[in-house]
């Protein structure tokens, strides 16, 4: 799993810095986010032994950020399925953020599945919170615009914050529900990880 998660982590990479050179050429805002989906992707790297990181959720992880900065082409004023963007991209991070801890409590510890489910709810809530603050910081300290550290399309409901969060915490159900089932159709749990390393 190692050498495939290496792959995963320089393939994004890559792709990120296309992305960023575009957004260096147009002027975009964007060009901000580059550093922190970049810390992102090797810091969730950087700790891939030690929270048994699988290389299809870190391979997810890669995809939630791209739909993150395809931002810089407008996608966050669509509404794909008439659904808004923002709902997806915060959906599929709930998704994503689930099946990774998830993972992570399943296979360090000798915790209930009830347990890992609240667990996993509290933690990706954690991070979903850290999010809307970081955003709003942002915004704060330079104003409305695009990308992760302003307030653009999106993010102009007054029920903006509140939406995000039920949108991640729908997706890490989906997530949790997906990851339940698959371990359950494997057998158990323990014994799948051994097989994997």
């Amino acid at each position: 799993m190692h050498r495939a998660n290496t792959i995963v982590a320089w393939l994004f990479s890559l792709i990120l810095v296309g992305l960023e050179i575009y957004a260096l050429a147009t002027d975009s805002r964007y060009k901000w986010d580059f550093i922190f989906l970049m810390i992102l992707l090797w810091g969730v790297f950087a700790v891939r032994n030690w929270i048994n990181l699988h290389p299809v959720h870190y391979a997810l992880l890669g995809v939630f950020l791209l739909l993150h900065d395809l931002g810089m082409f407008g996608f966050y004023m669509t509404f794909p399925l008439g659904v808004e963007y923002d709902y997806w991209v915060h959906g599929f991070f709930g998704f994503v953020a689930s099946l990774i801890v998830c993972r992570a409590y399943h296979f360090h510890g000798h915790y209930s599945p009830a347990f890992i489910v609240v667990a996993t709810m509290v933690v990706m809530l954690g991070f979903s919170a850290f999010h809307e603050i970081f955003e709003y910081v942002g915004a704060l300290l330079v104003g409305e615009g695009e990308g992760v550290l302003f307030i653009g399309a999106g993010d102009l409901d007054e029920w903006d914050t509140q939406k995000d969060m039920v949108n991640n915490v729908i997706g890490a159900a989906i997530g949790l529900s997906l990851y339940y089932a698959v371990w359950f159709w494997h057998g158990s749990g323990r014994n799948l990880a051994k097989s994997e390393n």
